[in-house]
């Protein structure tokens, strides 16, 4: 717990990032579990009342400044969906 709100101060006080970066950040970040995103992507629209296009915006975003991690994944040969992370390297 004590590691979050760590990781909510610093992006709190980043100069670098929007008020909805910081929202969805902070929103990601409630529903991680061992730095894994647990929560999917309607859902978080849902809850954020934000577009599919919106969320997609934002995730590039937090994603470019390395704050999030994104892994694409794949079934039957051929993507699937992305799963984002707070871990450059992912266990599977």
């Amino acid at each position: 717990m004590e590691e979050k709100i760590s990781k909510i101060k610093k992006v709190l006080k980043r100069w670098d990032l929007c008020i909805a970066e910081k929202i969805i950040f902070i929103y990601l970040l409630s529903f991680s579990n061992e730095g894994v995103i647990k929560i999917s992507r309607y859902e978080i629209m849902k809850d954020l009342g934000i577009s599919n296009l919106t969320l997609g915006k934002y995730l590039n975003y937090l994603s470019d400044k390395k704050l999030i991690y994104k892994k694409q994944v794949r079934a039957n040969g051929r993507f699937t969906a992305n799963e984002y992370s707070f871990l450059e390297e992912r266990k599977d």
